[in-house]
């Protein structure tokens, strides 16, 4: 019994004994801590990825709204109205052309002429007077080739409605960009003579988005004087 005591007592107090347990307790404090630093990191990474696509996703699944844009009641006639009330007053003119300058205008006009534009090749310059054959008031509309059939069906004087944005430094003829072109009313057409009534007729459907082709003049024989027959024919 003596001698189970005194290898007991050697065991408790020996020094390598003790020093082999603290160096265990310690190697496992050392892993217990990297392993909570560990996993509180990967925590903080997957919580991070996590929030990062959900807000990645609502952001793409909600659409830009896109920006507002700025319309003016004022008429084609009553820009005009203004300008010469304004008249010998320069810089109330340019403040005036600031405040129109990328609003939204709707006018009404007629149709003065069509051409190819000068500034771009890709575009049509669509003329409009505030009345009829008025050749000292105009705006230049400015539309894309998608409108080439439908602007080149246009007839001088015939009445049309625009919308677009209003884009001159110019007071004298304002310069549009076009969005839309309608068709009111067909300009009058003189009588006993000929006149370009397939024209009148192929603008009709090509205000709708159809393409009209006329015939060739060669194969049509206006005001035939005698009576056409089979044998004429033949």
């Amino acid at each position: 019994m003596a001698r189970l005591f005194a290898k007991l007592k050697e065991v408790v107090v020996s020094p390598d004994a003790l020093r082999h347990a603290l160096g265990h307790a310690w190697g496992s404090l050392i892993v217990w801590v990297v392993a909570a630093v560990v996993t509180a990191v990967a925590a903080a990474v997957v919580g991070g990825l996590l929030l990062y696509s959900n807000v990645g996703h609502k952001l793409a699944s909600t659409p830009p709204s896109p920006p507002r844009t700025a319309s003016t009641t004022l008429d084609f006639p009553g820009y005009f109205t203004i300008l010469d009330q304004l008249t010998g007053r320069l810089n109330e003119r340019e403040e005036f052309l600031r405040s129109l300058k990328g609003k939204k205008v709707r006018w009404r006009g007629y149709v003065s002429y069509v051409r190819n534009s000068d500034r771009s090749p890709l575009q049509i310059a669509l003329a409009i007077t505030p009345t009829p054959s008025d050749a000292l008031r105009m705006a230049l509309v400015y539309f894309g080739e998608d409108m080439r059939v439908r602007l080149y069906a246009l007839r001088e004087n015939d009445s049309v409605e625009i919308t677009g944005t209003f884009d001159s430094e110019n007071w004298h003829t304002p310069y549009i960009q076009g969005d839309t072109m309608q068709l009111l009313a067909a300009a009058p057409t003189g009588l006993g003579r000929q006149t370009p009534a397939p024209h009148h007729w192929a603008r009709l459907p090509q205000s709708k988005g159809y393409l009209a082709k006329l015939i060739a003049p060669k194969f049509v024989k206006p005001y035939v004087s005698k009576r056409v027959g089979s044998r004429s024919l033949d």
